[in-house]
């Protein structure tokens, strides 16, 4: 039985448009879709811990007042952006929380890709840009217990038809000591020649692509396919997108020779700085306990 808990009629037939475009080929079956809320993902996180939630479930909103990013950094959220958390059950070991990252940027950038005929580029650890600018970022929340993931929560901020101007206006900078964040944005629709994009189809694409997906997980073979699509994708983009890292308070210019399968680099150092050496980058993605 599907639930839907909207703040208005009109979010109630988007959702169950969505619904109906795909008739019992969602694996979601709760959905809530607000004017504003604080954050998609708080909010998923405690509706995650009430007993009569029913996982996987959707959280959406128009806007996002306390949006947050890796390592603390805000997200800006106005209007028009897709702004929505998802929350799965897993019976994963802890390692694959990478994978379930990995998953969702697979999923937003073929929904992209198959929607506006965009390739966007990954840059490492999980940012999606279009042209060199960022478009979209990813925040995983867990939950663990005795080294399985038990419940996952993924949240996307995707900037689709959000204004530019007061989008940048909204961002702070709070970037994690181990890398530097140095990136223009931009929106979907200013990359399709301001021609306004369907929020709709990219959210349906994307909640089709992870009912078909995520219990494909359970293949070994599913997965390794996904970590060798990054490791690809991280490969190409290194070419043309410039990375800034810091060690031990000294700021370098590096190229990413090697991508490993827990997520971290080797960086060949191309500054002036650090002798042109190989230096490690451990993951940074953020997976906090919830």
């Amino acid at each position: 039985m599907i639930k839907i808990q909207c703040s208005n009629e009109k979010k109630v037939e988007f959702i169950s448009n969505v619904v109906n475009k795909f008739p019992d080929q969602l694996i979601f079956k709760n959905f809530y879709f607000f004017d504003s809320l604080s954050s998609t993902q708080d909010y998923a996180q405690v509706l995650s811990k009430q007993p009569d939630t029913t996982i996987p479930f959707v959280v959406m909103t128009d806007i996002q007042t306390g949006g947050r990013g890796r390592r603390g950094a805000n997200w800006a959220s106005p209007k028009g952006g897709i702004w929505m958390s998802l929350a799965f059950e897993s019976g994963l070991e802890t390692a694959e929380i990478f994978t379930m990252l990995i998953l969702t940027i697979y999923v937003i950038s073929e929904s992209i890709r198959s929607y506006l005929g965009i390739y966007p580029q990954i840059k490492w650890p999980n940012d999606i840009l279009v042209d060199g600018k960022k478009v979209a970022g990813i925040l995983v929340d867990t939950e663990i217990q005795r080294g399985t993931l038990t419940r996952v929560i993924i949240g996307m901020g995707i900037n689709s038809n959000n204004d530019l101007e007061i989008t940048k206006s909204q961002i702070i900078d709070k970037s994690p000591s181990a890398i530097t964040i140095n990136y223009d944005i931009a929106t979907l629709k200013s990359s399709n020649h301001n021609q306004e994009v369907s929020n709709f189809e990219l959210v349906s694409s994307m909640l089709y692509n992870f009912s078909k997906l995520v219990p494909k997980l359970s293949s070994k073979l599913f997965r390794d396919e996904l970590r060798q699509w990054y490791k690809r994708k991280i490969k190409e983009s290194s070419k043309t997108l410039n990375y800034n890292f810091k060690l031990k308070d000294k700021e370098y210019t590096g190229k990413i020779v090697l991508v490993n399968d827990d997520g971290s680099i080797l960086v060949r150092n191309s500054g002036p700085s650090l002798d042109n050496k190989l230096i490690r980058i451990e993951s940074v993605f953020d997976f906090s306990s919830v």
